[in-house]
Formats: C-alpha cells, structure tokens, sequence
C-alpha cells in the first residue's frame, strides 16, 4: 500500500501519462530494490522512493522537476554495499599480488611472468610477511581485506592513529618469523577520493603527510618499524577520480622535496573515474542552471574554499560528480545531490559530515 501511494504521488507530481508511467516505473522500483534503498543516511522509516518525492516538490515548476529527475535517471552512480564489498575482495589479486610478485622477482632477477616459480619462493612469502597494510579510514573495510587475503593479524592496521605500544609489538612478532627484519612495504588502503586535494600537503598536513612524518621523525610512531633503506609506499583506493589520483602524486611529490626524503610511492585505484562523467553534467546549460539555482550557500565555509568554489554548486573542489556511496554521499558530488536536511535545498541522498566542524575533505 505504501509503494502504490509513493507510485501515485510521484506520477501526479512529474505530470507522467500512463505511457510514461510505464516506463519509469519499472526502472525506479528495480533500481531502488537493487542499490538506492540501502542509502543508510535516510531518515528511520524512509527508502528512496519517499525521499525522491520530497526532493522532487521542493522544485518550482515541472521543468525544474524534469530536469531534476533526469539527473538522477540519466548520470546517478550509487556504489552499493556489494559493490564495495566485491572491490575489497579483489584488491588484494588485482594490486597488491602484482606489486609484491614484481618486487620478489626483482629481487631474485626472475621474470615477472614466472608467477608460480616466485609464488612458491620463500622470498615472495618473506616480502608479503615484511608488508604493513594501514587503513586510512573506515571506509577501507580493513578487516574484510585481512579476511580475504588470508593476512596476518599483526600486519594489519585499522587506522593511521596507532600507538607505538602496538607497532612495537607487530615488529616484535614479525621478527619472531623473520629475524632481525622490519617492515619494507607499506599498503596505505582507503575507498573513495574525488579530488584528492586533503591527503597530502608538502607542510606536513593531511593523512599521508601525517603517517611519512610518522615513518621519518625519529620517535615517529612508524619510525621503528620500517626499513628507511627499502621502503616502498603503495596507496591504494578502491574507487578514485583520475584527477585525484594525480592531485595525491604530486602532493607526495612535494612533501618528499620540501622533507628531503626520497622514497619509492605508487598511487593507485581499482575503478577510476575519469572526467567524461563531469563533462557529460557540465556540457548540459540546464542541468548547470538546475544546479546553481536551487544551491546553498551556506554551506560555503572556510573549509569548502579549500578547494576551488567559483561554482560551488558543483560540490568540494568543483568535482561535479554524480556519485554516492551507500553508507554517505562525497561533498564532491553535485551538491542538490547531497545537501544536508538542514539547508534550505535538502539532498536525494542528505549528506552526513564525519567531521562536527563540518569540515570538508575527502
């Protein structure tokens, strides 16, 4: 009965014939069942059939809601749960095997190519030993990638924010299997980045420029467990746009020149995102004119104009993507998408700052 309420309410709303009804329905209801439901921001007792209605009657006019619907329907990426899930599970085959079998062939003057000879190398079983895996948030599912690699507890770090109490220990029981040895490679694993633009600040500033101060201060919390000699970095993201991808490189880039550090680092991602899903919005005048008309500007704080803000509607940094993430929508999404409950415009997918300063990074 509720379903047949919020189909009626939304046909009469959007003005649909029967034609039309006919087909949107279908794609509503099978997308809803299949990802938009599980949004876990809605309000208790709220699925996305009710949340898409209350977004639409804020509009004006029908064109507006027109237009507002066709953003939805035509440019939407909702990554669900299983989708991430199934990220985390292949993450571990797809780039950190390939990068650990490259690194042992290397080293005994293999062939890359020779997969099952290094596999079988107690030095690959060695280097996989000698690898720390951090997680830079809780969207990194670390404990879902331990489990499926088949990893080490005492190699497997939830978050950048440890005491050296601990990483002493893991030092501690790595040298029990491997004597006299330390950590060469570091994993550093998050979910999504959009710009990129917070990660890493040639001052010290953001998560990595924060964890290679831990890994180079003498008393750092890393400091101890690394080996400075061979240390290789590799960070990697299930989900990241191209942009943000290089923004993160060159910010390593220059925190390694301003700290005189030299060291090798890879940034990768499994799904990258590249700037035909911008463009696709951008190139659109009506759907440019949506966004900037039913934008808040309060949400223009001094951490929003970290990033670029000219045209602030298209979300942190300008990113103007189209994306939510099952558990939150990116403030580097269009910002219609995501706009707390709070504002005079509220979102499809109302966001939920993980920062109470309402801070904005990714």
């Amino acid at each position: 009965m509720r379903t047949l309420l919020a189909d009626k309410l939304l046909a009469k709303i959007m003005e649909w014939t029967p034609e039309e009804i006919d087909r949107e329905r279908p794609l509503l209801q099978a997308m809803a069942d299949l990802k938009w439901n599980e949004y876990q921001q809605f309000s208790p007792g709220t699925r996305f059939l009710e949340s898409l209605i209350k977004w639409l009657q804020q509009f004006e006019n029908l064109e507006d809601r027109k237009t507002g619907y066709r953003l939805v329907r035509d440019h939407l990426i909702f990554i669900s749960s299983e989708q991430l899930a199934h990220l985390v599970d292949i993450i571990f085959s797809e780039k950190v095997n390939p990068i650990l079998i490259k690194k042992t062939a290397c080293e005994k003057g293999l062939s890359p190519h020779l997969v099952t000879k290094i596999l079988n190398d107690n030095s690959y079983s060695q280097n996989l030993r000698m690898s720390l895996f951090v997680g830079l948030s809780d969207g990194s599912r670390i404990d879902q990638f331990r489990r499926g690699a088949f990893l080490n507890n005492e190699q497997v770090i939830a978050t950048y924010s440890i005491s050296g109490g601990k990483v002493g220990d893991m030092v501690e029981k790595l040298r029990q299997e491997i004597p006299d040895s330390k950590f060469k490679t570091l994993f550093l694993i998050d979910d999504f980045t959009a710009s990129g633009k917070t990660y890493c600040r040639a001052d010290g500033g953001g998560k990595l420029g924060k964890i290679f101060t831990s890994i180079f201060e003498p008393g750092g919390t890393f400091h101890p467990a690394v080996d400075h000699i061979n240390l290789e970095v590799h960070i990697l993201f299930y989900v990241a746009t191209t942009d943000a991808l290089e923004n993160i490189r060159q910010g390593v880039e220059g925190w390694k020149k301003k700290n005189k550090k030299e060291f090798s680092c890879t940034v990768e991602c499994l799904l990258p995102i590249d700037d035909s899903v911008k463009m696709k919005i951008v190139s659109d005048n009506e759907l440019m004119a949506f966004m900037e008309k039913y934008f808040d500007p309060s949400i223009v704080d001094k951490h929003y104009k970290e990033g670029k803000h000219d045209l602030p509607y298209l979300g942190f940094n300008e990113c103007c993507l189209p994306i939510v993430l099952n558990h939150n929508s990116p403030n580097n999404s269009v910002a219609i998408l995501w706009l707390p409950t709070d504002k005079k415009y509220k979102g499809l997918f109302p966001r939920i700052s993980r920062h109470r300063e309402n801070k904005y990074e990714d």
